[in-house]
Formats: structure tokens, sequence, C-alpha cells
């Protein structure tokens, strides 16, 4: 008989997959897709089968040792999806795949694999057998009635119950429980438990008409081919998510699949609310704020096609939905569907190929959409338009205070306070209505300084400041978790006077209990939502009425649809308006406009003030105007010259090592090798660099890049070489960006 063999990508940072042989009491279930357990070195790892052959590689191969699951893990579509983006952003294909599985099926033994594998379980006790009369039952349990008892309990629930239920609530035995069993009359069995967190989660009603636009984009979805994408650009409470709605329960209706993608793990029960008050149990969740086992559990019913409709964010684009019939990106513009790590994809682009590669409809919404997406629009998507909101109701007007020239409100400290944002709250509150205020700086102030010499607390292992937090009073790094004391004198010159600059939501919130001591507050940002479950509890105080000014970081700023919220403030929209970064501005933008649209959504109408110190710039002007197409058109003229996308595609080569020299060096070489690879073909890309990143140092690693421009397919050539041919060195280490949506 002919040996066979398969190619197995491990979760390692490997070029090409592993060669093995597949032993014969193996052949019915290694195939591509199949995870399988291999030997590697001297240890046991799980891998995923990516080809099978009669040909061997060439040398001696070693065998496979297991292969756990009945039918592979992985489709053939998601297969195909996984050598994409392996290729497409230069990435291991073992990572890669390690991707599209719960982390709870890459053990490191036949054993692991086999127990990921299984759900968890309850013991039931079941009846069985012809029940017996009750003259029968005289004589059976004359000498045991406690087993009757628990014989005609379990006849009262249907014949079977959980031994914990039996034994917990209804107060029988395992004496009593062996006993009936050993009579022949019950059985007990294992039965798969599945742990569903959102099962408790109230359905939200589905409004049953479409206005005229939201037809006429349904309609349009419904016209489009398979493989086919439309951009739902709709202001917001226009009402997209009704329409996404009812495009999903017309694929269900086929008996297709479905994958809604949103942008924040604090919008899943909201979303998650409004689908399964459509389509019930249909609806399965996939995030990182569950535990392993429940996105085990999700992913096995998705598996097995006893749920079609999955809700997720970014990494439930890899959802198993079997006859996958649409995918909904909902806030395609959010920069949190762009994977921090290898592989660096964004959930997006992976949704855009996943669809033509399963013939699924895609839709994107958004009120403010990507410059790259509204420039596609048109071209390879349809532009489908939701122009005004659900009940002809009006986008609320936006007032631009100029903190520069505004009157302040004495007694605020250093949070700039204007009187006309204090007399707008003081009103709200008066009319027992509901106030939003945002603050995209979390902690109690952005940095600790001396005013006598100057010194700044910095991160001993990151290149930023460290930010003041109280409740605990400390100091923390928000990008490596470094942590200490709130100094009682400064380090350099002992003066015991310490300032703290800039303003964080935990001082907003002091701020704000001590203008309005009788109003009933709420912070929302990553401090007081790092639990799980607290999004929601934050949210149903809200939508309760319990809460009277709700303040936050940009969390607040999408998805919240509260009528009795009429104002919305913003404390300083100024915080990232001038990063160094070709987005910032468009950020900004973006962030206004949404948070702008969580006022007015119900009959009271609502108001916007925002507080800047530059109130002419481009970002502002058009978010009060509410006018994200005028924005995009004027942000695209300022991207021509330097180009930067859409113009032109990016690639960021980043290198990181623990010391600066030879990063610097490494870094070099990256770039004196991609100018010699673009010279020897002629392609018409641009390097530049090498130089610092803009956060030279983060988690004690420096950070130079490289950053390389031009089309899209020559970068791809680049990205392509350099997977195979700028691997990692001793103590360096490239990161490959393709797309990046920062250059940070």
């Amino acid at each position: 008989m002919t040996d066979r063999f398969a190619q197995v990508a491990l979760p390692l940072p490997l070029a090409t997959p592993y060669t093995y042989r597949i032993p014969e009491s193996l052949a019915g279930r290694v195939a591509p897709g199949a995870r399988v357990v291999v030997p590697v070195r001297r240890r046991e790892l799980v891998g995923v089968v990516t080809a099978v052959s009669t040909a061997a590689s060439g040398g001696s191969t070693r065998d496979i040792l297991a292969a756990p699951d009945p039918e592979p893990a992985i489709p053939l579509g998601l297969l195909a999806i996984g050598d994409w983006i392996a290729g497409y952003y230069g990435a291991p294909i073992g990572p890669t795949l390690r991707c599209m599985l719960p982390a709870g099926m890459w053990g490191e033994s036949k054993d692991d694999a086999s127990l990921a594998e299984a759900a968890a379980s309850e013991r039931v006790l079941a009846l069985a057998g012809e029940p017996p009369t009750l003259l029968e039952r005289g004589g059976l349990f004359r000498r045991a009635p406690r087993q009757r008892a628990l014989y005609e309990s379990l006849e009262a629930s249907g014949g079977s119950a959980q031994v914990r239920h039996v034994v917990d609530q209804l107060g029988f035995g395992e004496a009593v429980i062996r006993g009936l069993v050993k009579r022949g009359l019950a059985t007990i069995a294992r039965r798969e438990r599945l742990r569903d967190p959102f099962a408790s989660l109230p359905a939200s009603p589905t409004p049953e008409r479409l206005t005229g636009d939201q037809a006429a984009a349904l309609a349009a979805i419904e016209a489009l081919s398979p493989g086919e994408g439309a951009l739902l650009f709709g202001v917001t409470g226009s009402g997209k998510t009704l329409v996404y709605l009812e495009a999903v329960r017309r694929e269900l209706a086929r008996g297709r699949g479905a994958i809604v993608l949103v942008p924040e793990i604090g919008l899943t029960p909201q979303t998650v609310s409004r689908f399964r008050g459509a389509f019930g149990d249909q609806v399965a969740v996939l995030h990182s704020g569950l535990s392993e086992g429940e996105r085990a559990d999700a992913w096995r019913l998705l598996r097995r096609g006893e749920r079609r409709v999955a809700v997720g964010a970014r990494s439930a684009v890899f959802a198993p939905v079997q006859d996958l019939g649409i995918i909904v990106v909902d806030e395609e513009h959010e920069a949190s569907y762009k994977n921090g790590e290898s592989p660096r994809y964004h959930a997006r682009e992976v949704a855009a190929v996943r669809a033509q590669i399963e013939g699924a409809r895609l839709v994107l919404g958004s009120a403010t959409p990507s410059l790259e997406t509204m420039t596609r629009a048109g071209e390879r998507l349809r532009l489908l338009r939701l122009p005004v909101r659900v009940g002809s109701r009006p986008m609320p007007p936006v007032e631009l205070v100029d903190l520069r020239v505004a009157p302040k409100v004495e007694g605020t400290g250093p949070l700039a306070w204007s009187v006309a944002l204090d007399a707008a709250i003081v009103e709200t509150l008066a009319r027992r209505e509901q106030a939003l205020l945002l603050l995209n700086r979390r902690g109690y102030a952005a940095f600790l300084h001396c005013p006598d010499c100057g010194e700044v607390w910095q991160c001993p292992r990151c290149s930023i400041s460290l930010t003041v937090h109280t409740a605990p009073a400390d100091l923390k790094c928000h990008y490596c978790g470094h942590e200490e004391a709130l100094p009682r004198s400064c380090r350099a010159c002992a003066n015991p006077v310490q300032q703290m600059r800039g303003v964080g939501t935990q001082q907003l919130e002091r701020v704000l209990a001590e203008r309005y001591p009788d109003a009933r507050i709420a912070r929302m940002d990553l401090d007081t939502t790092s639990t799980k479950w607290s999004h929601q509890r934050i949210l149903a105080q809200v939508e309760a009425g319990q809460v009277d000014l709700l303040l936050g970081t940009q969390m607040i700023a999408k998805g919240l649809d509260f009528p009795n919220v009429t104002l919305v403030g913003v404390a300083d929209a100024d915080t990232g308006l001038y990063l160094p970064d070709f987005r910032s501005a468009e950020r900004t933008f973006q962030l206004l406009a949404q948070v702008a649209g969580r006022a007015g959504r119900g009959p009271k109408g609502g108001r916007v003030l925002v507080q800047t110190r530059h109130p002419t710039h481009h970002a502002l002007v058009w978010s009060a105007r509410h006018d994200t197409e005028g924005f995009l058109k004027q942000e695209r003229e300022h991207r021509t010259s330097p180009p930067y996308p859409p113009e032109t595609s990016l690639v960021n080569l980043v290198v990181s090592g623990p010391g600066e020299v030879e990063v610097g060096r490494r870094a070099a070489e990256v770039a004196d090798w991609c100018q010699a690879l673009i010279d020897r073909h002629a392609l018409p890309l641009t390097v530049l660099g090498p130089a610092p990143s803009p956060l030279a140092r983060i988690k004690d690693r420096w950070r130079w890049h490289v950053l390389l421009k031009g089309p899209s397919d020559s970068l791809g050539r680049v990205v392509r070489y350099a997977a195979g041919r700028l691997g990692r060195e001793r103590k360096t280490r490239l990161a490959i960006d393709r797309d990046p949506v920062t250059l940070l």
C-alpha cells in the first residue's frame, strides 16, 4: 500500500508546514483542515493538516500520533482564507490557522487534544423501560419508598433530570439513585452541557416596518450577486441595524447562515439582544470577553450547524458557519478590526475575501465610513444610502465651544469647563433628561511633573509618560501595565511639590460629582469595564434611567440608543487631533460624528457641545455639519501630497529588540534589503526610513520602522520575499504590518 503524507501547519513562526506520514489506522481521519497531534523534537504539538499527498518532501518522516476530530475542524473555505491571509499579510500559516480555532483546541499532547474537543458535560438520570402500573409499583417499591418518590419525581419532570438537581434540589441521595439504576428502572448518561453566557439576556423586540430608504437598501442587498459587497452609508439613528436584521432573516429563510461583526465587546450584548429577539437560539456569540469554554461551545454549535448566526468582534470573521450567505461588518471604519499581532489581518478585508470564496453577500455599514472604503464605493462596492433618521428626526445641532475665548466656570481646577457646557448640563438635569460626556483619555491626569526642575515620570519600560490614577492612587503605563506608587517628592531634585497635567475620566468624574451633587453619575472606560458584563451592567442602568450623567472614553461614542439622552458634551475634542499619524484627523472626525449621533434619538430632540481649542480644523468643522462626504473629500486632498492611503498603499516593517543599537542596525539592513529588491525588480515603490517609531520603546523593546509606499501588487511581492527571507534574528524581531491602521 502506498504511503500517504500530510503537510501539517504548526502553531510556530515557521515559513512552511512540516511533513508527516499518515499511519494506516488514521487514514480515514486525516484530511485537509483536520487537527492532528504530531511529534516536534521532544514534545507533542497539535497542528492542522493543509494538504495530503502520496509523495514526501524528502528525507525521513515521522508518523502522526493522533487525529482527535471525527471531521476536519477547519472547513476547506476557511483553509483557503488562511492561505490568503498568510500570503497577503506575510504571516506564518500555523499561527494564522490558530486564529480560527478556540484556544482550548491547541493542546500539547494527545490527551490535551481530546479533552479540548470534549464539551462540558453533566450526568443525567433518565427513566428506562415501560413505566410500571400503580398496582405494580406497590410491589416494586414496598420496601423502597424513596426510590418510588424519585421515580415519580422523574416522571413529573418529563422523564429525566440532572443528577446534580436530583441531589441538591430534590434531596435524593446517591444510594437511592444507584438503587433505581440497579433495578433497570433508570439509566445515567453523560449529556453535553453547553455554556451560553447570553442565555439570560433579554431579547429586544424588532420593529416590523421598514422605512422607504431601508426597504430600498434591503432590495439592493438582495440584488447583490454571490461574493459582491455593498456599503450601507447611513447617518446615526437611520436604522442600519434593522436592515442587517432583515437581510440576515432572508438568508436564514433560504437555509443559509450569517456572520455579524461588531467592533467593541461593549456593543456585543446590545447586538446579541437584537438578533436574539429576531432569531432566538439560532445566534451564537464569539468574542474575547468570554471564557475559553464558552467560546468553544459556541464554535461547536456553529460547526455542527445547530446555530446559523455568529455575532462577535474581530475573530468572529472565522466562525465556522455552514453555508454562509451573508457577512455584516458594522462600524466598518473602526481600527479595532485590525489585529495587533501576527497575523496582522484586518477583519473587514478578510470578510471581503471570505464572501468571495464562499459566495456570500458582504454588507459594510457605517455613518462615518473610512476613506478607503468610501473610495471603493461605486467601484467594487455598491453605495447604499440612509440619509435621514428613522421618523425623520433631525440631526442634533452641534456647537463648537472655543476654549481659547469662551468663559470658564471657576473652581473646576485644571479642567477647562465652559459656562456654555455647564449651563447645558444644568438645564438637562432640571428636565430629568440624560447627558453623555466624552473625554477620550482615561486615568486621573495625563502625567506627573515637577514644577521646579521639570522632571516628568516616565515608564521604565516604554517611551511614554506614566498616567496618574486614583483608587488606588498610583502611576500606570497604559502600554505595558507597569505600576508604581505616587511619589511624595521629585526623584531628581527632591522638591516636595508635584503637579498633575492633563485631565482624564477619573478627574472629570470627581469634578462632575462636586459640581452636580444630586446627579447620578456613571463612568465607562477600561478601568470600570474590566470585569465580565460590566459594559452591560452600566448600560442597563442608563437605559433604566438610573444614571443622569454617563461619562467615558470612545466606548460610549457608538452603538448606544437611549431616547432620553438629549445632551452630548465633548470635554476635549483635541486629545487625538495632532498625533503623529496620518489618520489622526479622520479618527477625530469619526469619534465626534459618532458621539454626536447619540443625542436626539427620541422625540425630545437633543444638542451637542464640543469643547476645542482648534474650532477651524476641518475635522471639527465638518463634524459640526454632520457632513461625512464633505470631510472625506477634503481629507483625500490632504493625502495627495505626500501620498497616503487611499492614494497609495503602505507596508510598515517594524524591527524591535532589547538593544537600541542592534535594532537600529537591523532596521538599516532591512531598509537596504528592501531598496536592493526594489532596484533589482524595478518596482514602483518608495522606502522611507529607517527611523525610530513614534513610540520608540514598548515593554522593554526598542522599535524602529521602515515604511514602504506604492501600488498594492508591488508591495505584495516585497511582503512575500520579506516573509521568507527576513526571518527573526536571535535578538531582534521583524513585524510585517501590511495596510497599517496606525504608524505609532
